[in-house]
């Protein structure tokens, strides 16, 4: 774990693990870092930049009416700079992967590589709104719920479980329900046609809501690569951690890059 400060003042905690070919995970709304731990294993084989975004798990905090995935966007890139880090992978993670989308469509000097775990340009679809309607919903009110909820969604490992719930019990109530209607609100459905990088795309079978959207990425290249991962929901990074592990060092050779091996 280590903390740098932006020039906004604001301090930024994340894991920088291993060497080679960067890859910048980006987590969704409230969860932080260590939704990607896991993720670390590829260390190994690339180097592996995990940050928490302001308001999350051990960075700073940060002003809610700056919350936005443009705002996101600017961080990780900041991030970036301080770091001496000319272009990277990008892999986000559910709503996280708005802003890897985002970085991908507006600053592509930057992006070597788009990864999406569940991700989407939009929330079109009812369940979906209705989704992130009730995350919204559960910050504010039952904010302990949630936690509990999501971590055990994630993995049946008591104690990264543990780790889960104490890490998004360090994240802004405010900033963590501004995110999730930035993302409510957010379309990018016509960003993404511009992107020029290959993308990885990866979900479960059982997760309805998000494969509604696998059009938007199955007509945009040939090059892409659309993974379905069976009997299992939208939570693969922790789930189906090596499979999706697997996928991500076949996707980084496949751009091209050295793999330390």
């Amino acid at each position: 774990m280590t903390t740098i400060t932006l020039e906004n003042n604001k301090k930024i905690t994340y894991d920088d693990l291993g060497e080679g070919t960067p890859i910048i995970f980006i987590h969704p709304p409230g969860m932080g870092r260590h939704v990607f731990y896991y993720q670390r294993k590829l260390s190994e084989k690339m180097r592996v930049i995990i940050p928490d975004l302001t308001g999350h798990g051990d960075s700073s905090s940060a002003d809610v009416n700056d919350i936005s995935i443009q705002y996101y966007s600017k961080e990780i890139l900041a991030l970036l700079d301080e770091l001496k880090i000319k272009s990277a992978v990008f892999c986000g993670y559910s709503a996280g992967g708005g802003i890897a989308q985002l970085i991908s469509s507006h600053s592509q000097e930057r992006v070597e590589g788009l990864i999406l775990i569940g991700g989407y340009p939009a929330v079109l679809n009812p369940s979906l709104k209705a989704e992130h309607k009730l995350g919204m919903y559960m910050v504010k009110q039952h904010r302990n719920l949630l936690t509990k909820i999501i971590a055990n969604s994630h993995t049946k490992n008591k104690n990264l479980k543990e780790l889960l719930i104490s890490h998004m019990n360090k994240a802004q109530q405010d900033v963590w329900y501004k995110f999730y209607q930035e993302v409510l609100n957010m379309n990018l459905t016509n960003d993404i046609v511009g992107i020029r990088v290959p993308l990885l795309w990866m979900d479960g079978t059982r997760s309805d809501a998000i494969n509604l959207y696998q059009k938007f990425y199955r007509n945009r290249s040939v090059n892409d690569r659309i993974v379905l991962f069976k009997h299992v929901n939208h939570q693969i990074p922790t789930k189906k951690w090596k499979s999706v592990n697997e996928e991500i060092v076949q996707y980084i050779c496949k751009l091209g890059k050295n793999l330390n091996l």
